[in-house]
């Protein structure tokens, strides 16, 4: 019987599991959310400019390691960062990009776990990352770790994708979704790019083969969205 219910999720087909998804996001688009992305923005020019002591022990450690790192630079998405540019202007630019279009929770998200630093360290007040809907990574099927896990929530998901012990996926990527439809990609193709996209919908017929090969990942607070630690 057990054996009948996992060929009746391998089976799934993609238009099946497309559906799915997109009813999963649907349904989480009724949640509200609302935006901090000018706060973030705000966070991180304050910091620029005022530059702030660095913690004492973040100064131990590095000196302990000898090791040269400017502590004052922003770290954005590679479609807003201009290397010509300095960051003050980058945020700047950011900020333009978005005067007339709201911001998507997954660029949100990046600019907050990548600064993270910022709001852990005390410079500016703890800004929420938003959490995602579905997350999923490359997996070699070869470890056995044993996790406690939202029984609902996997249901649910196993309804999307279904992992299988032996991947044809071998390398490593990501993938972090949101309930906007915007989502983050790493390494989907092989090519080491990311891709920050506004609507899954583009990708899904192309990348749907990939994502039934990944395995899901249970967000964590404090590590996935939240207030984020090191």
């Amino acid at each position: 019987m057990e054996q009948e219910q996992d060929k009746e999720v391998v089976d799934i087909s993609t238009e099946d599991k497309i559906n799915n998804l997109l009813a999963l996001i649907n349904d989480q688009k009724k949640e509200i959310w609302v935006s901090s992305f000018h706060k973030i923005l705000d966070a991180f020019e304050d910091f620029l400019t005022q530059r702030p002591e660095p913690p004492q022990d973040w100064l131990n450690r590095f000196t302990a390691h000898d090791k040269k790192f400017d502590y004052y630079q922003i770290v954005l998405p590679d479609d807003f960062q201009d290397p010509y540019e300095e960051d003050l202007g980058n945020i700047q630019r950011l900020r333009g990009e978005f005067a007339d279009v709201p911001p998507t929770m997954a660029l949100e998200h990046l600019l907050i776990s990548r600064n993270y630093f910022i709001f852990e360290n005390g410079h500016a007040e703890p800004i929420a990352a938003p959490r995602p809907i579905l997350m999923l990574e490359s997996s070699d099927g070869s470890d056995e770790e044993e996790e406690e896990e939202d029984d609902e929530i996997l249901d649910l998901h196993d309804k999307i994708v279904h992992h299988k012990k032996t991947s044809k996926v071998d390398w490593d990527c990501c993938i972090s979704l949101f309930q906007d439809g915007s989502y983050y990609a790493y390494n989907l193709n092989n090519d080491e790019e990311e891709e920050l996209g506004e609507d899954i919908q583009s990708i899904l017929q192309k990348q749907m083969p990939v994502f039934s090969e990944m395995r899901i990942v249970i967000p964590v607070e404090g590590r996935d969205y939240g207030i984020l630690r090191n």
